[in-house]
């Protein structure tokens, strides 16, 4: 009889210790929805208040100078040697090797995942949707509703 009532003590013992286990685990992966659900949520009222400060801005007497401004510029000279060489530069064999290596980096999951999660904030922040709602199409394009940029 001691060896059943030890084998039974046993399977207690680690039944006790994998429901703590998968209990703890169970509130750790809550805390962390909530501070992500938290920040989500910071980050559209941040995001927010500065859309509205960039309206503001726009409107305003100075913005409409350098928007001005911004118009003249791009229309220089320099501006459009400057625009040659960075197209003589993507021409490049350097240009190229950089453009490769950045196509297989955006590859690798952990970007991918970066780069849906990144789409599926502003997706949210600019349709005016909960942040975070967790719908499927949410990060199927980007937020203007096209392609995802290559």
């Amino acid at each position: 009889m001691n060896e059943l009532e030890r084998r039974l003590r046993e399977l207690a013992a680690r039944l006790t210790g994998w429901w703590g286990s998968e209990s703890r685990t169970a509130r750790h992966r809550q805390r962390r929805a909530e501070r992500a659900a938290h920040l989500r949520e910071h980050a559209a009222t941040t995001a927010q208040q500065a859309a509205s400060r960039l309206k503001d801005f726009r409107e305003s007497e100075r913005g409409q100078r350098a928007a001005s401004a911004m118009h003249d510029m791009r229309e220089s000279d320099a501006a459009k040697r400057a625009e040659a060489v960075i197209h003589d530069l993507r021409a490049s064999d350097v240009g190229k090797r950089a453009e490769s290596t950045l196509a297989d980096l955006r590859q690798r999951e952990p970007v991918k995942k970066a780069e849906e999660n990144a789409r599926k904030v502003l997706h949210d922040l600019f349709s005016g949707g909960a942040a975070g709602s967790g719908d499927g199409a949410a990060g199927s394009g980007d937020p203007a509703g096209g392609a995802p940029a290559s």
